[in-house]
């Protein structure tokens, strides 16, 4: 039995660490922090573990970190490829991993709860810290492979370690229940902060909207100027290219000012000019529009993810989180491998789960613009396309609920006292 203590009544603060293992991760876990301190800051102390990357998402958002960070060349996808293992153990992979095991011993009794977003890895910090954790599943889905996605060591740690767990779709929660892992289903915090601004629309009502998604990484400058000449191929071949809406959806860290002058001269001849001789650009604005010889508009744009998605018929993906969150949005998406770690192994994984929402493509303009053009002219298969992609994402609203149920949780004052935590039903 595992001990629990009385409701607590006092005025003391709950102290919370989010651990995360991935840029998306740290993405999902701000949305649930954020919604954690709009319903009652004044009860938690919260601090997060970026455990792989920079977790510049903390960082927009105020929320302090700790740890020690995992910024290896493999960005967390060493299983995927040899080669990128090779260079993981070439950059400090056993002492970056040694400082993490040690920082994870030395926490024991340091924090209330734990909130881990992401795969295993946070499993096995809640196991070897004793510390109870909040499992935000989002890493993993039965969508992936037959059964319900997980092993049985990560079930076991998941009975053994987790007050709740919160699959990231129906199926799974379905699977693991069935598999003696009580689960409760709130949605996929993904598709959370995805509403457009309608003042922002970048595509007009006569106009078909392609979303380009270079993707957040060190290799977006890179894959964005693959995504382009794609885009130039598109334009040249479709039957009604001044039709066409292009529209990159760039990350803040994109220069755009350079990328323009990248533009102008190495995607394609100079395929892709100015909107205006005159005014080349809005670059203080963190916007850029070209148009193309053939007709087609091009706009590069930050902070428009949103309405960049709702506006687009036809997404070209060469990222992580972006690309998920355009098939919950009903999106069809061509995913293409990346020009860095996300390449042709992690795009094969990620067809498991995309299933009918997505189609893949190779990293080769002609090849792209081909399956592009497809698809542009099969509306039954992009009908069932956003069908399959809104089923495996669900709807909004689950940073909330989750944030809700943990809040709850706390509240009753179940938190176990020993270190080797079961799951106990709210």
């Amino acid at each position: 039995m595992v001990a629990v203590t009385e409701p607590d009544t006092s005025d003391t603060k709950r102290r919370l660490l989010v651990i995360s293992n991935g840029h998306g991760e740290d993405d999902i876990a701000c949305k649930v922090v954020a919604c954690l301190h709009n319903a009652r800051p004044e009860t938690l102390e919260i601090e997060a573990w970026p455990m792989v990357g920079e977790g510049q998402a903390y960082y927009r958002h105020d929320v302090p970190t700790v740890g020690p960070k995992n910024t290896l060349p493999s960005a967390g996808f060493a299983t995927l490829d040899w080669r990128l293992m090779a260079d993981d153990l070439k950059g400090g992979w056993i002492g970056t991993h040694w400082r993490q095991y040690l920082f994870v011993r030395a926490i024991r009794g340091r924090y209330d709860a734990i909130i881990g977003v992401g795969d295993v890895i946070p499993l096995l910090v809640s196991r070897l810290s004793g510390i109870p954790m909040f499992f935000v599943a989002c890493a993993k889905s039965a969508y992936y492979e037959p059964g319900d996605g997980y092993t049985r060591t990560e079930k076991r740690l998941m009975r053994r370690c987790c007050l709740a767990v919160f699959p990231r779709d129906r199926l799974t929660s379905t699977r693991l229940q069935a598999s003696g892992v009580a689960n409760e289903y709130l949605g996929n915090p993904m598709m959370d902060g995805l509403e457009p601004d309608d003042g922002l629309q970048p595509v007009r009502a006569d106009e078909t909207g392609i979303a380009l998604l270079p993707g957040s990484r060190q290799d977006s400058a890179d894959n964005l100027l693959l995504l382009l000449r794609a885009a130039s191929k598109i334009a040249t071949r479709h039957e009604r290219p001044a039709s066409l809406a292009f529209a990159v959806a760039a990350h803040q860290a994109l220069p755009l000012a350079e990328l323009r002058r990248t533009i102008m001269t190495e995607t394609g001849e100079a395929q892709w000019l100015p909107a205006s001789p005159d005014t080349p650009g809005r670059v203080e604005d963190d916007e850029l529009n070209f148009v193309h010889r053939a007709g087609s508009r091009l706009l590069i744009a930050k902070d428009r993810f949103a309405e960049i998605l709702h506006g687009a018929s036809l997404a070209i993906g060469m990222a992580g989180t972006a690309n998920e969150q355009a098939i919950g949005l009903g999106v069809p998406l061509l995913a293409v491998p990346s020009t860095g770690v996300q390449g042709k192994n992690y795009v094969r994984m990620k067809m498991k789960f995309f299933g009918e929402s997505a189609v893949m493509a190779a990293s080769e303009p002609e090849n792209m613009a081909g399956t592009a053009l497809s698809l542009l002219q099969d509306k039954a298969a992009c009908h069932r396309m956003a069908a399959a992609g809104r089923e495996r994402m669900g709807p909004p609203g689950a940073s909330k609920a989750i944030a809700d149920r943990i809040q709850a949780f706390l509240d009753s004052g179940r938190l176990p006292r020993s270190d080797r935590a079961r799951r106990i039903v709210p």
